[in-house]
Protein backbone atom coordinates (compact mmCIF):
# COMPACT_ATOMS: atom_id res chain seq x y z
CA UNK A 1 0.00 0.00 0.00
CA UNK A 2 1.30 3.79 -1.19
CA UNK A 3 2.01 5.54 2.17
CA UNK A 4 0.30 8.21 1.21
CA UNK A 5 -3.32 6.13 1.79
CA UNK A 6 -3.28 6.97 5.45
CA UNK A 7 -2.68 10.59 5.30
CA UNK A 8 -5.40 13.05 6.96
CA UNK A 9 -4.77 16.49 6.35
CA UNK A 10 -6.30 18.97 8.97
CA UNK A 11 -6.42 22.67 6.67
CA UNK A 12 -6.56 25.06 9.69
CA UNK A 13 -8.13 28.25 8.95
CA UNK A 14 -7.79 31.36 11.46
CA UNK A 15 -11.21 33.50 10.89
CA UNK A 16 -11.83 37.40 12.26
CA UNK A 17 -14.33 39.27 10.68
CA UNK A 18 -14.26 36.82 7.67
CA UNK A 19 -18.18 37.00 7.05
CA UNK A 20 -17.47 38.59 3.59
CA UNK A 21 -14.93 35.88 1.99
CA UNK A 22 -15.86 32.56 4.31
CA UNK A 23 -18.40 30.65 1.86
CA UNK A 24 -16.14 31.70 -1.50
CA UNK A 25 -13.21 30.42 0.65
CA UNK A 26 -15.41 26.85 2.14
CA UNK A 27 -16.53 26.21 -1.76
CA UNK A 28 -12.54 26.73 -2.83
CA UNK A 29 -11.17 24.80 -0.21
CA UNK A 30 -13.63 21.64 -0.66
CA UNK A 31 -12.88 21.21 -4.14
CA UNK A 32 -9.28 20.94 -3.23
CA UNK A 33 -9.79 18.15 -0.32
CA UNK A 34 -12.02 16.38 -3.50
CA UNK A 35 -8.86 17.22 -6.08
CA UNK A 36 -6.39 16.14 -3.25
CA UNK A 37 -8.28 12.29 -2.38
CA UNK A 38 -8.50 11.82 -6.21
CA UNK A 39 -4.77 12.17 -6.59
CA UNK A 40 -4.11 9.92 -3.69
CA UNK A 41 -2.26 12.54 -1.83
CA UNK A 42 -4.62 12.52 1.13
CA UNK A 43 -7.21 10.25 2.93
CA UNK A 44 -11.04 10.86 3.16
CA UNK A 45 -10.67 11.67 6.95
CA UNK A 46 -9.06 15.10 5.88
CA UNK A 47 -10.91 18.06 7.14
CA UNK A 48 -11.16 21.84 7.32
CA UNK A 49 -11.31 23.27 10.77
CA UNK A 50 -12.32 26.83 11.21
CA UNK A 51 -10.82 29.12 13.90
CA UNK A 52 -13.02 31.99 14.98
CA UNK A 53 -10.75 34.30 16.70
CA UNK A 54 -13.70 36.54 18.77
CA UNK A 55 -15.34 37.69 15.48
CA UNK A 56 -17.97 40.85 15.99
CA UNK A 57 -19.67 39.81 12.88
CA UNK A 58 -21.51 36.59 11.59
CA UNK A 59 -18.57 34.55 10.87
CA UNK A 60 -19.42 31.79 13.47
CA UNK A 61 -22.82 31.38 12.85
CA UNK A 62 -21.44 30.49 8.71
CA UNK A 63 -19.29 28.09 10.43
CA UNK A 64 -21.57 26.03 12.12
CA UNK A 65 -23.93 26.17 8.81
CA UNK A 66 -21.26 24.85 6.96
CA UNK A 67 -20.81 22.48 9.70
CA UNK A 68 -24.24 21.63 9.24
CA UNK A 69 -23.68 20.64 5.41
CA UNK A 70 -20.79 19.31 5.20
CA UNK A 71 -19.23 16.76 7.75
CA UNK A 72 -15.82 17.63 6.66
CA UNK A 73 -15.98 21.19 8.18
CA UNK A 74 -15.38 21.54 12.01
CA UNK A 75 -14.75 24.41 14.00
CA UNK A 76 -14.06 26.61 17.37
CA UNK A 77 -14.65 29.89 18.52
CA UNK A 78 -12.45 31.50 21.13
CA UNK A 79 -14.20 33.60 24.02
CA UNK A 80 -12.55 36.88 22.50
CA UNK A 81 -10.03 37.80 20.07
CA UNK A 82 -6.57 36.17 21.10
CA UNK A 83 -4.12 37.14 17.98
CA UNK A 84 -3.72 35.22 14.53
CA UNK A 85 -0.79 33.37 16.58
CA UNK A 86 -3.31 31.88 19.35
CA UNK A 87 -5.71 31.55 17.43
CA UNK A 88 -3.72 29.01 14.79
CA UNK A 89 -2.19 27.21 18.47
CA UNK A 90 -5.83 26.52 19.40
CA UNK A 91 -6.46 24.75 16.16
CA UNK A 92 -3.27 23.29 16.18
CA UNK A 93 -3.91 21.36 19.89
CA UNK A 94 -7.52 20.59 19.09
CA UNK A 95 -7.14 18.95 15.66
CA UNK A 96 -3.20 16.97 16.14
CA UNK A 97 -4.95 13.77 17.34
CA UNK A 98 -7.14 13.61 14.42
CA UNK A 99 -4.73 14.29 11.52
CA UNK A 100 -1.14 13.21 9.95
CA UNK A 101 -0.28 16.65 9.61
CA UNK A 102 -1.65 19.85 9.03
CA UNK A 103 -1.61 22.96 6.50
CA UNK A 104 -2.53 26.91 8.39
CA UNK A 105 -3.45 29.01 5.45
CA UNK A 106 -5.63 32.21 6.04
CA UNK A 107 -9.46 32.70 5.35
CA UNK A 108 -9.08 35.41 3.07
CA UNK A 109 -7.18 32.70 1.10
CA UNK A 110 -4.41 35.57 -0.72
CA UNK A 111 -2.16 32.69 -0.32
CA UNK A 112 -2.52 30.62 -3.39
CA UNK A 113 -4.50 27.10 -2.34
CA UNK A 114 -2.80 25.54 -5.80
CA UNK A 115 0.74 25.26 -3.52
CA UNK A 116 -0.47 22.65 -1.17
CA UNK A 117 -0.35 19.69 -3.78
CA UNK A 118 3.40 20.26 -4.12
CA UNK A 119 3.74 20.88 -0.35
CA UNK A 120 2.49 17.35 0.59
CA UNK A 121 4.51 15.73 -2.24
CA UNK A 122 7.72 17.46 -0.68
CA UNK A 123 6.11 16.29 2.71
CA UNK A 124 5.91 12.77 1.51
CA UNK A 125 9.30 12.91 0.58
CA UNK A 126 10.85 13.28 3.62
CA UNK A 127 10.12 17.20 4.47
CA UNK A 128 8.61 17.37 7.91
CA UNK A 129 7.71 20.95 7.38
CA UNK A 130 7.04 23.04 4.52
CA UNK A 131 6.66 26.69 4.44
CA UNK A 132 5.07 29.12 1.70
CA UNK A 133 6.89 31.74 0.37
CA UNK A 134 5.34 34.56 -1.62
CA UNK A 135 6.75 35.40 -4.78
CA UNK A 136 5.17 38.95 -4.65
CA UNK A 137 2.77 40.76 -2.17
CA UNK A 138 -0.47 41.72 -4.14
CA UNK A 139 -2.77 43.82 -2.18
CA UNK A 140 -0.14 45.17 0.51
CA UNK A 141 1.14 48.42 0.46
CA UNK A 142 4.61 49.21 -0.74
CA UNK A 143 5.36 50.38 2.62
CA UNK A 144 4.18 46.91 4.20
CA UNK A 145 6.06 45.20 1.92
CA UNK A 146 9.54 47.01 2.51
CA UNK A 147 8.97 46.93 6.31
CA UNK A 148 8.13 43.44 6.40
CA UNK A 149 11.27 42.59 4.44
CA UNK A 150 13.60 45.12 6.78
CA UNK A 151 12.25 43.41 9.59
CA UNK A 152 13.16 39.83 8.44
CA UNK A 153 17.02 40.75 7.59
CA UNK A 154 16.77 42.41 10.97
CA UNK A 155 15.71 39.36 12.99
CA UNK A 156 18.11 37.48 11.36
CA UNK A 157 21.08 39.68 11.75
CA UNK A 158 19.87 38.89 15.58
CA UNK A 159 20.39 35.85 15.38
CA UNK A 160 16.42 34.53 14.53
CA UNK A 161 15.94 32.32 11.86
CA UNK A 162 12.87 33.64 9.58
CA UNK A 163 12.14 31.90 6.19
CA UNK A 164 11.81 35.39 4.07
CA UNK A 165 8.66 35.97 2.21
CA UNK A 166 6.99 33.67 4.58
CA UNK A 167 3.53 34.57 6.65
CA UNK A 168 2.23 31.55 8.68
CA UNK A 169 1.48 29.33 4.49
CA UNK A 170 2.78 25.72 5.76
CA UNK A 171 3.08 22.23 6.65
CA UNK A 172 3.29 20.71 9.19
CA UNK A 173 3.77 16.81 10.25
CA UNK A 174 2.74 15.29 13.68
CA UNK A 175 5.83 15.13 15.19
CA UNK A 176 6.83 18.89 14.36
CA UNK A 177 2.90 19.87 15.59
CA UNK A 178 3.70 18.25 19.23
CA UNK A 179 7.50 19.51 19.43
CA UNK A 180 5.52 22.98 19.00
CA UNK A 181 3.14 22.36 21.14
CA UNK A 182 5.70 22.28 23.90
CA UNK A 183 6.16 25.84 23.78
CA UNK A 184 4.51 27.29 26.69
CA UNK A 185 5.24 30.85 26.12
CA UNK A 186 2.57 33.57 25.97
CA UNK A 187 4.16 35.87 23.86
CA UNK A 188 4.55 33.31 21.30
CA UNK A 189 5.94 33.82 17.85
CA UNK A 190 5.29 30.98 15.14
CA UNK A 191 7.10 32.51 12.70
CA UNK A 192 10.21 32.65 14.70
CA UNK A 193 9.83 29.36 16.54
CA UNK A 194 8.43 27.18 13.47
CA UNK A 195 12.11 27.36 11.37
CA UNK A 196 14.11 26.64 14.84
CA UNK A 197 12.22 23.12 16.15
CA UNK A 198 14.94 21.62 13.91
CA UNK A 199 13.24 19.19 11.59
CA UNK A 200 13.70 18.96 7.82
CA UNK A 201 12.56 20.92 6.03
CA UNK A 202 11.84 22.95 2.57
CA UNK A 203 9.62 25.99 0.84
CA UNK A 204 7.24 26.12 -2.14
CA UNK A 205 6.93 29.54 -3.80
CA UNK A 206 3.43 30.57 -4.90
CA UNK A 207 2.19 33.81 -5.81
CA UNK A 208 -0.12 36.02 -3.61
CA UNK A 209 -3.17 36.92 -4.89
CA UNK A 210 -6.10 40.08 -3.57
CA UNK A 211 -8.22 39.81 -1.58
CA UNK A 212 -11.68 38.32 -2.80
CA UNK A 213 -13.57 40.42 -0.55
CA UNK A 214 -13.55 42.49 3.00
CA UNK A 215 -10.04 43.90 4.15
CA UNK A 216 -7.25 42.36 5.92
CA UNK A 217 -7.78 42.42 9.55
CA UNK A 218 -3.44 42.93 9.89
CA UNK A 219 -3.57 47.06 9.95
CA UNK A 220 -0.74 48.77 10.32
CA UNK A 221 -0.90 49.08 13.76
CA UNK A 222 -1.27 45.12 14.44
CA UNK A 223 1.87 44.56 12.13
CA UNK A 224 4.24 46.37 14.42
CA UNK A 225 2.86 44.70 17.41
CA UNK A 226 3.39 41.61 15.99
CA UNK A 227 6.76 42.47 14.68
CA UNK A 228 7.60 43.73 18.44
CA UNK A 229 6.19 40.38 19.65
CA UNK A 230 8.67 38.45 17.45
CA UNK A 231 11.63 40.47 18.27
CA UNK A 232 10.87 40.13 21.75
CA UNK A 233 10.21 36.46 21.91
CA UNK A 234 13.02 34.86 19.82
CA UNK A 235 16.11 37.43 20.82
CA UNK A 236 17.76 38.91 23.65
CA UNK A 237 19.71 40.44 21.41
CA UNK A 238 18.56 43.68 22.34
CA UNK A 239 19.49 43.64 25.65
CA UNK A 240 22.81 42.61 24.92
CA UNK A 241 22.84 45.96 22.88
CA UNK A 242 22.33 47.36 25.80
CA UNK A 243 26.18 46.60 26.93
CA UNK A 244 27.03 48.58 23.65
CA UNK A 245 25.12 51.43 24.28
CA UNK A 246 26.44 51.63 27.36
CA UNK A 247 30.05 50.72 26.59
CA UNK A 248 29.99 53.80 24.02
CA UNK A 249 28.03 56.58 26.39
CA UNK A 250 30.46 55.54 28.96
CA UNK A 251 33.34 56.27 26.05
CA UNK A 252 31.93 59.22 24.88
CA UNK A 253 31.75 60.77 28.48
CA UNK A 254 35.15 59.81 28.68
CA UNK A 255 36.32 61.74 25.69
CA UNK A 256 33.93 64.83 26.48
CA UNK A 257 35.43 65.25 30.57
CA UNK A 258 39.39 65.19 29.17
CA UNK A 259 37.70 67.68 26.18
CA UNK A 260 36.18 69.79 29.22
CA UNK A 261 39.14 69.33 31.46
CA UNK A 262 41.40 70.83 28.48
CA UNK A 263 38.83 73.65 27.54
CA UNK A 264 38.95 74.99 30.97
CA UNK A 265 42.38 74.65 32.05
CA UNK A 266 44.50 74.24 29.33
CA UNK A 267 43.07 76.80 26.67
CA UNK A 268 41.19 78.49 29.16
CA UNK A 269 38.27 79.05 26.07
CA UNK A 270 35.54 77.79 28.75
CA UNK A 271 32.36 80.13 28.12
CA UNK A 272 29.29 79.63 30.74
CA UNK A 273 26.34 78.44 29.48
CA UNK A 274 23.78 75.55 29.27
CA UNK A 275 24.45 73.77 26.44
CA UNK A 276 27.82 71.94 27.75
CA UNK A 277 25.17 70.65 31.04
CA UNK A 278 22.05 70.02 29.09
CA UNK A 279 23.34 68.12 25.81
CA UNK A 280 24.89 65.68 28.05
CA UNK A 281 21.98 65.37 30.66
CA UNK A 282 19.80 64.88 27.96
CA UNK A 283 21.55 62.51 25.34
CA UNK A 284 23.01 60.05 28.29
CA UNK A 285 19.19 60.49 30.12
CA UNK A 286 17.42 59.55 27.49
CA UNK A 287 19.84 56.25 26.97
CA UNK A 288 19.22 55.49 30.77
CA UNK A 289 15.51 55.70 29.92
CA UNK A 290 15.29 53.35 26.84
CA UNK A 291 17.20 50.91 28.13
CA UNK A 292 15.32 51.16 31.43
CA UNK A 293 11.89 50.79 29.42
CA UNK A 294 13.55 47.54 27.40
CA UNK A 295 14.15 46.13 30.27
CA UNK A 296 10.92 46.44 31.55
CA UNK A 297 9.45 44.75 28.48
CA UNK A 298 11.38 41.66 28.93
CA UNK A 299 10.52 41.40 32.55
CA UNK A 300 7.03 41.73 31.54
CA UNK A 301 7.16 39.13 29.34
CA UNK A 302 8.72 36.89 31.79
CA UNK A 303 5.92 38.21 34.26
CA UNK A 304 3.28 37.09 32.00
CA UNK A 305 4.90 33.61 31.74
CA UNK A 306 4.89 33.09 35.63
CA UNK A 307 1.32 33.76 35.72
CA UNK A 308 0.72 30.76 33.56
CA UNK A 309 -2.89 32.51 32.49
CA UNK A 310 -4.30 30.34 29.27
CA UNK A 311 -3.19 31.73 26.07
CA UNK A 312 -6.68 31.19 24.54
CA UNK A 313 -10.14 30.08 25.77
CA UNK A 314 -12.66 28.22 24.12
CA UNK A 315 -16.53 28.89 24.26
CA UNK A 316 -17.26 27.08 21.41
CA UNK A 317 -16.62 23.57 19.32
CA UNK A 318 -18.29 22.06 16.18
Amino acid sequence: MNNKDNKGLALIIPCMNEQEVLKKTNRELLELLDKLIDKNLINSNSFIYYVDDGSSDNTWPIIKQLSKNDNRIRGLKLSKNFGHQNALLAGLTRVIDNCDFVISIDADLQQDINAIPEMIVKHYSGDEIVFGVRNNRLGESLFKKNTGDIYTIFINYLGGHLVKGHADFRLMGKKSVRALLEYSENNIFLRGIVPELGFKSSIVKFDQKNRIAGKTKYTTLKMFQLAYKGLTSITIAPLRLLIILGSISFSASFCYVIYVVYIKYIAELAVPGWASIVLPIWIYGSLQLLSIGLLGEYISRIFLDIKKRPRFILEDEL
